[in-house]
């Protein structure tokens, strides 16, 4: 193998390294860019398996807040003593149903996304 050849070999790995961090970079700064403020034009958009996958991303990151905020209150619950816990426990418990079923939910959007994606 002369050395020209193996220059020119080196370069196609470079470049095709390079396609392949690029189409990453790409779909990552797609899951930056969905928000609560333009999901509902992002679902309506998507086309591609990068679309679904941002989608993915974008419903995972709501169902980890959303088991966030069981856990918070949870400890919150947990924390107070007395009349004031009853109170607070009942407000809590209410919450935590609620963000339960959200983090469910947004589970199953997200795993929806990653089928459309082309994924599991």
């Amino acid at each position: 193998m002369s050395i020209m050849s193996r220059g020119l070999g080196t370069r196609v790995c470079a470049v095709a390294l390079a396609v392949v961090f690029a189409a990453a970079w790409a779909a990552a700064a797609r899951a930056d860019a969905i928000t609560d403020a333009n999901v509902v034009d992002a679902v309506a958009a998507a086309k591609t398996p990068a679309d679904h996958q941002a989608l993915y991303a974008y419903f995972m990151s709501k169902a980890e807040a959303a088991k966030s905020q069981v856990e918070m209150h949870q400890r919150m619950a947990a924390a107070f003593s007395g009349k004031m816990r009853e109170n607070l426990k009942t407000h809590c418990d209410a919450l935590i149903g609620t963000y339960k079923k959200q983090a469910k939910d947004y589970t199953a959007l997200a795993k929806e996304q990653q089928q459309l994606a082309g994924g599991k």
